[in-house]
């Protein structure tokens, strides 16, 4: 069987191993080099990424904190990132674009 350990919820703070969920955050991360970052459009993997549990997840549950890099590293307040946009290019994206020009 797979193990893994992703750390605590970035919600509830729990360990465990239903914490599995990654979610990309629409910030710049705390850690130039350990986020998220995309192929097609050229970001460098600095957006920052948080770690909910399947709960968490499910019931919409506040992010409280994200990876201070690698998930494994541990957590920093949400609160403590300062606010800075990180987002994909989307004209580099042929596959959003396809779903724009079907909408009426």
């Amino acid at each position: 069987m797979l193990q893994y350990n992703l750390g605590t919820c970035c919600a509830c703070q729990k360990e465990g191993p239903d914490v599995r969920n990654v979610l990309c955050l629409g910030q710049k991360g705390p850690v130039e080099g350990k986020g998220w970052g995309c192929f097609v459009c050229g970001l460098p993997p600095n957006g920052a990424v948080a770690i909910l549990c399947d709960h968490c997840l499910e019931t919409g549950a506040e992010i409280r904190f994200v990876c201070a890099g690698w998930p494994f590293e541990g957590r920093m307040p949400i609160t403590d990132l300062p606010f800075e946009k990180f987002e994909h290019d989307l004209a580099y994206h042929p596959e959003v674009q396809v779903f724009k020009e079907e909408e009426p």
